[in-house]
């Protein structure tokens, strides 16, 4: 009978607290949510400016001049067609040409058969007899040497530089060296943790061929970082301290352990991941998993909050392009939550989320208004949720939001670092973000428009929904503090979302907040040194918050019509 006073109790308690706030109390999927939005991703490596050609056409005097009527080639079979290789001297063929004119036409066949993937391919003019009008013009594919010597590594133990070998000979085929080839197998070489790899092209020991001579450099196998800031949940504690620590290669399988810890004032969470490479192509496997408990405090104390969100997970990375231009990532991802709360003692919700992604991440290099990057990715994931283990929850969902059973939703997400090479130092940033679902949602699944990784004007948890989106403009300038790199920033974000995508009866106390949308605009200003950085925001809001309370409240439980953001990093 006390058992059932109890949670008597706390569902009165409950039903009220969306009345006055909006907004439900933060639920263990919640937290969890709102922790894998702040926090940084690892970022994929980037791509990169490309570089100049180092063809150059020769310069001379006029000398003496031959009338060439046509051109044969040698040594391009299969490296372009004969339509091609015309079409590139079309213009000089009729024409009298001096001995620079004709190695410039040379260089030029040189560039045309770089510039479609061949690096080490080159043309020049072998001995001839001009007499004819015939101009000879000799190609060498360009090879690597053969055998173990067209890799020579210098630096790195035994079982490093192996690793590294069998990276390369999985990515550089046998014949003409392709640049994307080159690139790729470099590229995955350097993507080794805890190392750094400078190579250059030699002349092979083979005639016509080249051989890749590459440095190696052994970092510390160990790196670890905390950070401060005000990132978490008012409820549970807005300032967090993280610590981080991450192990680099201990099975010498490029592999990489990682794990942190995070505190705020009423919640502690652990998370650890292992990832290492399956195939020297590139193709990875990772797990994690992950643990959290948290208590709510505040004006929501009384309800005796608490509970526990654990997950464990494991999936699949594999490299389908990589380049300095442009670099492509399929990701295949499974993930089990167990999510458990309770308030005053009693058992509110018992979840399993069991959910499946498959997606892809892409960034690329181009030369548009003076150059930029552009990032972009869509997942799709698909799942289930069990509310088996708490009988009243499920019936309590059947009645009203029925987010038991599969669901499938739709992220994506795209951006552009533009420079603007018209204003010096000045870039702008451009960037939108957002989810798509078919069912109402866990908590744990929602898209959230609040907090420094969203729209900065609001707290962390405002605006939560089953589908959303979210779009920023920054304005950024790079200059020196002190000696020390600084960013000041001018940015505007804005975003709507569908809370949820099936209401039922009695959903919310507005029907017309299903839908709505939240804008602010703010300055920043980061600061970074060698070994530690800065970042902080300050945000204004723009119109007003359709969300809030009858009382004019925040999902914070608060009425502020400006937030500031900080973060302090240090790394050892």
């Amino acid at each position: 009978m006390h058992e059932i006073k109890n949670l008597r109790m706390a569902a009165a308690l409950l039903s009220m607290s969306p009345l006055l706030t909006m907004a439900a109390p933060p639920d263990a999927g919640q937290l969890l949510n709102e922790r894998q939005r702040v926090e940084t991703p690892m970022g994929r490596p980037a791509a990169e400016p490309k570089a100049e050609s180092a063809v150059n056409a020769p310069v001379g005097g006029q000398g003496l001049t031959a009338l060439v009527q046509r051109v044969r080639f040698t040594g391009a079979d299969g490296l372009a067609s004969e339509n091609e290789l015309q079409a590139w001297v079309a213009d000089r063929v009729g024409q009298r040409l001096n001995h620079a004119q004709m190695q410039a036409l040379a260089a030029r066949v040189t560039a045309r058969l770089q510039a479609k993937g061949y690096l080490l391919a080159r043309a020049y003019l072998p001995k001839q007899d001009l007499s004819g009008g015939e101009l000879q013009i000799a190609v060498v594919a360009g090879r690597l040497q053969e055998g173990a010597g067209r890799l020579g590594l210098t630096g790195g133990n035994p079982a490093l530089q192996a690793r590294l070998r069998a990276i390369a000979d999985a990515n550089l085929p046998e014949g003409p060296v392709r640049a994307e080839d080159l690139e790729r197998a470099l590229l995955l070489m350097r993507d080794v943790p805890g190392v750094a790899v400078r190579s250059a092209l030699e002349k092979g020991d083979q005639p016509g061929t080249s051989r890749i001579e590459a440095k190696v450099e052994e970092q510390p196998n160990w790196g670890a970082s905390a950070s401060l800031d005000n990132f978490a949940n008012r409820y549970t504690g807005d300032v967090r301290a993280t610590v981080r620590g991450v192990l680099n290669r201990p099975l010498e399988r490029e592999d990489q352990a990682f794990v942190s810890l995070s505190k705020t004032r009423d919640t502690s969470q652990a998370a650890a991941s292992y990832a290492w490479a399956l195939s020297p192509k590139g193709l990875r496997a990772n797990v994690n998993a992950s643990y959290m408990r948290y208590s709510v405090g505040l004006e929501l104390e009384p309800l005796e909050l608490r509970g526990t969100a654990r997950s464990l997970g494991g999936g699949l990375s594999f490299p389908l392009q990589r380049s300095r231009e442009r670099n492509v990532w399929l990701n295949l991802d499974a993930e089990e939550r167990r999510l458990d709360d309770e308030s005053l003692g009693v058992s509110l919700h018992r979840r399993r989320v069991d959910r499946m992604s498959a997606g892809f991440s892409a960034n690329a290099w181009d030369e548009l208004l003076g150059g930029g990057q552009t990032d972009w990715g869509a997942a799709v994931a698909s799942g289930e949720v069990s509310l088996a283990r708490n009988a009243d929850d499920a019936a309590a969902d059947a009645a009203g939001a029925s987010t038991q059973g599969g669901f499938t939703k739709l992220n994506w997400h795209v951006a552009r670092n533009q420079s603007l090479p018209a204003l010096g130092s000045w870039t702008l940033f451009v960037a939108a973000n957002g989810q798509l679902a078919t069912d109402n949602l866990d908590s744990s699944e929602k898209f959230q428009l609040g907090g420094p990784a969203g729209v900065r004007a609001y707290a962390v948890g405002e605006a939560s929904g089953d589908s959303g989106w979210l779009a920023s403009m920054e304005l950024r300038r790079d200059f020196r503090v002190y000696g020390l790199r600084a960013q000041g920033l001018g940015f505007v974000d804005v975003g709507g979302i569908t809370q949820h995508q099936t209401p039922w009866n009695g959903a919310l106390a507005d029907p017309s907040t299903n839908h709505y949308r939240l804008a602010g605009a703010g300055l920043g200003f980061n600061l970074s040194g060698e070994r530690w950085s800065v970042r902080s925001a300050w945000a204004h809001t723009i119109g007003n918050n359709p969300g809030r309370s009858s009382t004019g409240l925040d999902a914070d439980g608060r009425a502020e019509r400006q937030r500031a953001w900080v973060q302090l990093n240090v790394a050892y």
